[in-house]
């Protein structure tokens, strides 16, 4: 005879999609919400219980914390789980139940997650000066070549053209799609294998976002005294997250490997308090939009 099922028990199927309740499942999904195998003493928002935790947890006569949150335990049947629920009550956490171990479920969890939580970019994603930097500006404009530059310099490249981001548990984390890695399209070349070019070192396979760098064609005339001064500014919203955003003007003769250089070790010195004066001083209020109200096209 089957154990009856408890309220706050369900089933997890390892599939590609999400099962036919995404709102009870859905918050497992959430990159915020940090997954481990279960550890009383080093809790987690979502914890894995393989059959050797459920062994200790009953020999030692142990219970589950009294506080919200949710529990995957893995190697095990619909009847086992719910008998072991009922020997191990936790009213207020929610309790799903596999067949799979530990493993399969941790690479069904970072896969999802990053499927249902990626944005997408146009533009090229760079590791400079050891921050993760996102290169970007109408087609045609000389991102690719720019990437060239900079990889010529010592610089890494994360992906070109289609860079994707998710909210991982330290900040916005860059990738490169599978279809389009260690490639760089650069107009006059065609596409080119970085790989082969400049190394393995010259490739990184993720980077946490710290800095968007628009490029758009200089016009002197409308440039205004304070942008003279002290830079364009803004901000850019990725993963609900406030991105720093530098606008930088391009112009025929200039050096723009140089200038984003510049710009990043400044912002390098200003996320480390010691910012001095030029591009670190007195900073431009950031609003929440796509770009500042002179840009001359949508991110």
């Amino acid at each position: 005879m089957s154990a009856p099922a408890a309220p706050n028990l369900f089933p997890l199927n390892l599939e590609p999609t999400l099962p036919d309740n995404p709102a009870i499942y859905r918050s497992l999904l959430d990159t915020t919400q940090p997954f481990s195998e279960y550890n009383p003493l080093d809790p987690t928002p979502i914890a894995l219980i393989d059959p050797l935790i459920r062994a200790a947890l009953g020999a030692r006569q142990e219970s589950l914390p009294l506080t919200p949150r949710q529990y995957i335990l893995t190697e095990i049947t619909p009847d086992e789980a719910a008998v072991w629920l009922l020997q191990h009550p936790a009213p207020l956490a929610r309790f799903f139940h596999t067949p799979q171990n530990k493993t399969a479920v941790g690479i069904w969890l970072r896969t999802c997650r990053q499927a249902q939580n990626r944005t997408w970019q146009h533009g090229v994603f760079m590791e400079v000066a050891g921050s993760g930097v996102l290169i970007t500006g109408h087609s045609g404009i000389g991102k690719s070549e720019l990437a060239l530059e900079l990889l010529s310099r010592g610089h890494r490249l994360i992906a070109d053209d289609a860079p994707y981001f998710i909210q991982g548990r330290q900040g916005i984390e860059g990738y490169c799609p599978e279809n389009i890695r260690d490639l760089l399209e650069v107009r006059g070349l065609g596409i080119i294998n970085v790989r082969d070019l400049f190394g393995a070192n010259a490739l990184k396979y993720r980077k946490n976002l710290r800095l968007i760098i628009e490029l758009y064609t200089a016009d002197h005339k409308n440039l205004s005294a304070e942008s003279r001064l002290h830079g364009e500014r803004g901000q850019l919203i990725i993963c609900h997250q406030p991105i720093p955003l530098f606008r930088l003007p391009i112009a025929p003769g200039r050096n723009i490997a140089v200038f984003v250089e510049t710009v990043v070790r400044q912002h390098n010195l200003e996320r480390s308090g010691f910012a001095g004066s030029g591009l670190g001083e007195h900073e431009a209020e950031a609003s929440a939009h796509p770009s500042p109200p002179n840009s001359s096209h949508p991110l």
